[in-house]
């Protein structure tokens, strides 16, 4: 029985020294030089974000023009993405028996006596310069 509780004991010293040390390595890397430094850095880093934003804002307010282009572009490059998407959702969206369908039928490349020619198009497109019917077997 005292076997047992001295190795218990043991256990537990050995388990306090352990988190001692790791303890003692955590206070040192907090309270380190480099610490106080980082936190000046962060600072003045700060501080020049600061700057420049500041002196965006005045360059901004001497020269508007090109701001506001720039803000008209970018308003206009926004409305066409989803001006696009929204007409990419509709023609999604439209059954197979709506009037746009029925409307593809009559025209003039959708004829079945244009077929043939449509699919001879659309192969020579695909596979230029290949001869379907030139095939040569050898043994």
């Amino acid at each position: 029985m005292s076997n047992a509780a001295d190795e218990l004991e043991q256990d537990v010293e050995a388990s306090r020294g352990r988190l001692d040390r790791t303890l003692g390595d955590l206070q040192s890397r907090f309270q380190g030089p480099g610490m106080p430094r980082d936190l000046a850095d962060l600072k003045r880093s700060g501080q020049a974000a600061g700057e420049v934003v500041e002196r965006f804002v005045a360059d901004l307010r001497v020269n508007p023009v090109p701001t506001l282009l720039i803000a008209a572009g970018l308003g206009l490059l926004v409305y066409d993405v989803f001006r696009s998407a929204s007409a990419r959702r509709r023609s999604v969206a439209i059954p197979a028996g709506a009037p746009a369908a029925a409307s593809d039928r009559g025209l003039a490349e959708n004829q079945p006596d244009r077929m043939e020619e449509r699919l001879d198009e659309a192969l020579e497109e695909s596979f230029p310069g290949s001869d379907p019917v030139s095939v040569r077997i050898t043994k």
